[in-house]
């Protein structure tokens, strides 16, 4: 009797243990569904990369090609390692660069397992969902820094640009204004925001699968 008590205990626990398998399968086929979405996206706009694994980032990517018109370069002349989700904006956001005469951005970082300042909550650089721009340059233009040339204090909400005092101020006040009103990032924080952003533009994305669609309704800025 003791071995048939044992028996009748061990059957519904395998039982409810195998109805884990079918939720864990669909999980990820809905992953896999989500990244080839967002890798098609960067195929259709002639993109180049390289499929990347990386701990934390759920579709990474190593650009090998302009995004938009603008060539995005490592200050420490890493790759440049994005999720999909992060690629897909900047590729979008470039007609606002190239209309401003900017052809290449210089950024100090994107993938970074670190924690938000202050907090134990990771940061989105940890997601490879996030950019920090220091320097963009263009042909004409020649070389914008954000911690030199970036006018604080400008623009309000009615009149987001404000009166730049420089043609450089006014490139970067400009760009900042139409990078928070394109609905393509979740947050632009520059040196507005706080001291930690005193010399970048921090762009941040959400990831694929919580994009219902490419571009939101309502601005990024802060």
């Amino acid at each position: 009797m003791k071995r048939l008590a044992v028996l009748l205990i061990l059957v519904p626990s395998f039982a409810i243990a195998g109805k884990s398998k079918p939720k864990k399968a669909k999980r990820v086929a809905e992953a896999d569904d989500t990244s080839s979405k967002c890798l098609a996206e960067l195929d259709a706009r002639g993109v180049t990369y390289t499929r990347v694994e990386a701990k934390g980032v759920e579709i990474g990517v190593e650009i090998t090609s302009a995004l938009g018109g603008v060539t995005w370069r490592s200050s420490s002349d890493k790759p440049t390692l994005l999720d999909c989700s992060l690629a897909v904006s900047l590729d979008d956001a470039g007609r606002y660069f190239t209309a401003l005469g900017l052809t290449e951005a210089v950024f100090s970082s994107s993938y970074s397992r670190r924690n938000v300042r202050g907090t134990r909550k990771p940061s989105k650089h940890s997601y490879a969902l996030a950019i920090d721009l220091h320097r963009m340059i263009g042909p004409e233009v020649g070389t914008l820094v954000v911690e030199d040339d970036f006018e604080q204090g400008l623009g309000d909400a009615v009149d987001c640009l404000g009166q730049p005092l420089t043609a450089g101020g006014a490139i970067l006040e400009t760009l900042k204004c139409q990078l928070a009103q394109s609905g393509l990032f979740r947050l632009v924080l520059t040196p507005d925001y706080d001291d930690a952003h005193h010399d970048h533009y921090h762009l941040e994305v959400r990831a694929w699968a919580d994009r219902p669609a490419l571009r939101a309704d309502s601005p990024a800025i802060h």
